[in-house]
């Protein structure tokens, strides 16, 4: 298959490089107003106005339709700024980010010349990627049913993501409806990402016309880069492990500080010797795990820009780097609960951040199991054939003598 491939040209890295300074000038907005969008379970109207104003929103919609059609070392550096600020609020964009690209991606020209004509950009929320629900093929369109479980951005959301599987014939699609065309379920009652409001939702016999139903795969992308993007599975590990980075890294910020703040001669926990040790091993954790993602993602997209495909050491490598990124945020919660003492116990930000380290690591694309994967992987010991699938190794039966 012949690939055009488009270099990022000057003029998108100044837009990339405005968009880094609008992002700098509403950090200190988003790191203020996160205590009050957990309390509202969602981003606070002045957050959410300053991320609509930012172009954020658009930082994976394709170019054509004047988005940031950012490269994956640039959604890194993105997401892990937006989590450092607050860990709620990276986990949200990342997903509307992602799910809006997806519909701007593979919609027809006819529901992209609706729902993006005169700069207008849709906020679409929902899981593309969990065919939980029910189609069924009727004249012009389709009849879905079904639900679908933790979708973070609903509140802002204008649209929904209906992923579903075709009865009779096992096709997978998946269908853009506007969020008033869908049951939603105010259950959000979680530990931590509290600001997320990753709501549930459901849908009875919603009608959707042809043009605003699609199938994922390069095959059936209509515009954008997606042709040589990593796959969804691989956007979804950089997307947790921009997300981990950005928390273990504020979580270690606020740990500095609360040293700061202390008398040594008190005999706090965070001026003991093991205290200062085990934060430097952290802190070369943190920054060893960003060089590696980095080096990770070069090497991928020079790769993809060539037309081929990722071999199983890149594959292997960039699910390893994603992995250790999300246990390195939940080893720097551990030090947080160890030393920092009454100030995790309270109603605040170190309590916020050990939460939430804890309720974004329930992923299953960088769960402890992808480490040994990719460890069996790594080692050779598998059988000729062995590769990796969406989220699991696939591993060939033995041959039956």
């Amino acid at each position: 298959m012949t690939i055009d491939i488009k270099v990022k040209s000057a003029q998108e890295d100044d837009a990339f490089s405005r968009l880094l300074a609008e992002l700098d000038e509403i950090y200190p907005l988003l790191q203020s107003q996160a205590a009050d969008s957990e309390r509202l379970r969602r981003p606070t109207p002045v957050v959410q106005d300053a991320l609509r104003n930012s172009g954020i929103l658009k930082l994976h919609v394709p170019a054509e339709l004047g988005g940031m059609e950012a490269s994956p070392l640039q959604i890194l550096h993105v997401v892990e700024k937006l989590s450092h600020a607050d860990a709620s609020l990276g986990w949200l964009v990342r997903a509307l980010t992602s799910e809006t690209a997806t519909a701007a991606t593979y919609l027809s020209d006819e529901a992209v010349a609706e729902l993006f004509a005169e700069g207008r950009c849709p906020l679409v929320a929902g899981q593309s990627s969990s065919f939980t629900g029910r189609a069924v093929r009727i004249d012009g369109g389709y009849k879905v049913s079904g639900t679908w479980q933790f979708a973070p951005g609903v509140s802002m959301a204008t649209h929904l993501n209906l992923a579903a599987t075709v009865e009779g014939t096992g096709e997978r699609v998946v269908c853009l409806v506007p969020r008033s065309a869908v049951r939603i379920s105010d259950n959000w009652d979680m530990l931590g990402l509290r600001a997320t409001a990753s709501l549930d939702y459901r849908a009875a016999d919603v009608l959707v016309e042809n043009a605003y139903v699609f199938g994922i795969g390069p095959e059936n992308a209509r515009r954008g880069r997606s042709a040589h993007w990593p796959s969804p599975a691989l956007l979804a590990g950089l997307h947790q492990a921009a997300w981990s980075q950005g928390v273990g890294r504020r979580m270690l910020d606020e740990l500095g500080e609360l040293t700061r703040r202390k008398d040594p001669a008190d005999g706090s926990p965070v001026t003991s010797d093991e205290f200062f040790g085990e934060f430097a091993r952290h802190f070369s954790h943190v920054r060893g795990t960003m060089a590696l993602l980095r080096d990770t993602l070069r090497d991928n997209e020079s790769t993809l820009a060539t037309g081929s495909r990722l071999n199983d050491e890149q594959e292997t490598m960039s699910r390893l780097a994603c992995s250790l990124a999300t246990r390195t945020a939940l080893e720097i919660s551990q030090l947080v609960h160890r030393f920092a003492g009454a100030q995790v116990m309270r109603d605040g930000v170190l309590q916020r951040f050990f939460r939430d380290s804890h309720a974004g690591s329930q992923h299953r694309g960088s769960s402890h199991i992808v480490t040994q994967k990719c460890g069996r992987m790594l080692s050779g010991t598998l059988p000729a054939g062995s590769h990796w699938g969406f989220f699991d190794l696939v591993v060939p039966e033995p041959a039956v003598a």
